[in-house]
């Protein structure tokens, strides 16, 4: 969990279609783009909307996203997302990852960044057999994990400017479905009704208990719970809630078939208000 002191959304984001890597910057490198760059807002504001990537990508790194495009698209689970602008420090997160995860990859953009760490729940720094470390990239860093120790992982980020950083799974543990209608019986659609209530509905595959709910904002601070009721099928769950005029994304928790705590978020930035 951060604070709005670390991260607040961004209002202007940096220009070109671009990603960012790596575990440190050159002086140098941050004359340059990215860190010398301006981003284009609407670049930002489309990857937040649609639940894409921000990649912020020095313009000779182009040419090598095709496997990182393949590696998101293998990792359809969100466990965490935040997106905003990253205040100068070493700022942590905790990460819970449960043992229906197949893989795990952990993603760390940020524009002037300096340093990007991944630790596993013993401490140790995310190596090993199997292990894929993405850290040559100017303001990037990439690490996928197969079969990941469940428990709590630590992301440990420091740097400045426009920031994006994504935790996504391959695991039967899915969040399917969250989708709203303004009224019972109406058709449900992707955005909810600005200004009324809404029902929304919540889908989940795979064994799970103690399901609970809630909105947080862009910089993954809780904004409401979400009192949830069984849906009219199996593995569904319905709420009904005013959507808050800010941006907000749905974040389920609860119990896996193991006991362990886990968490999936729907990854768009739903705007709520008028």
């Amino acid at each position: 969990m951060i604070h709005d002191s670390v991260f607040r959304v961004v209002v202007l984001a940096l220009a070109a279609s671009s990603s960012i890597g790596a575990r440190q910057q050159s002086s140098n490198a941050r004359a340059g783009w990215p860190c010398g760059g301006r981003l284009d807002p609407a670049y930002f504001d489309v990857a937040e909307a649609t639940g894409g990537q921000l990649f912020l990508l020095a313009p000779g790194e182009l040419g090598g996203t095709a496997p990182l495009l393949m590696a998101f698209d293998e990792h359809r689970q969100t466990i965490f997302r935040l997106a905003g602008t990253i205040n100068p420090g070493v700022h942590e997160f905790r990460v819970p990852i449960d043992a229906s995860v197949e893989s795990v990859l952990f993603s760390i953009s940020v524009q002037c960044l300096q340093t990007a760490e991944v630790s596993s729940p013993s401490g140790a720094p995310a190596s090993g057999e199997g292990v894929t470390d993405i850290s040559n990239l100017t303001a990037q860093r990439i690490v996928i994990v197969p079969r990941p120790a469940p428990g709590v992982w630590t992301i440990r980020a420091s740097g400045s400017g426009v920031a994006g950083i994504t935790v996504q799974a391959r695991s039967a543990l899915a969040l399917t479905q969250v989708d709203f209608a303004v009224a019972d019986g109406a058709e449900f659609t992707t955005v909810p009704v600005p200004g009324v209530e809404n029902t929304v509905r919540i889908g989940l595959s795979g064994r799970a208990s103690q399901v609970e709910a809630s909105l947080v904002n862009a910089a993954f601070r809780r904004m409401a719970p979400l009192t949830l009721t069984p849906g009219r099928t199996e593995g569904t769950f319905v709420s009904r809630f005013t959507p808050p005029a800010n941006g907000f994304r749905v974040l389920v928790e609860g119990k896996d078939a193991n006991g362990q705590p886990f968490q999936r978020v729907h990854a768009p930035l739903t705007k709520g208000g008028k």
